[in-house]
């Protein structure tokens, strides 16, 4: 039996900073803020996709994740986001060992972000072995 459906996903982070942290995510890097839930804001990432950063008493502690955002322009949101002085861990390369090519920075609380495109464009169509 197939699992029920999925209609969107939303991924979570945590700051100490909320006001900090959603400026960050709306400002510099120009989401779409969707859902203010008063601890938590939500920013859409794509149709069905989204980035929510949460201020929360009970929540995990230390960036454990790396956000991956799929772009057919990895080398456009490098310049966009250098432009608005964000600093890069490592800028576009490709990866033959991943087939992406990708760049990485960090957020304001030490998520790491990357902007990536795979080499093979099927790589959503579950062909890939």
């Amino acid at each position: 039996m197939p699992h029920p459906p999925i209609s969107h996903s939303v991924v979570f982070t945590y700051t100490d900073d909320l006001a900090r942290a959603s400026d960050f995510f709306r400002s510099v890097m120009e989401l779409d803020f969707v859902v203010d839930q008063g601890a938590c804001h939500i920013f859409r990432l794509s149709p069905t996709s989204y980035l929510g950063v949460c201020n929360l008493p009970d929540r995990p502690r230390g960036p454990g994740v790396t956000i991956t955002i799929v772009s057919p322009d990895v080398d456009g949101w490098h310049a966009f986001l250098t432009g608005k002085g964000v600093t890069y861990v490592s800028g576009p390369s490709h990866s033959a060992e991943f087939g992406v090519y990708s760049s990485l920075f960090l957020s304001p609380d030490g998520y790491r972000i990357e902007i990536q495109s795979f080499d093979d464009p099927a790589w959503d169509k579950g062909t890939i072995a």
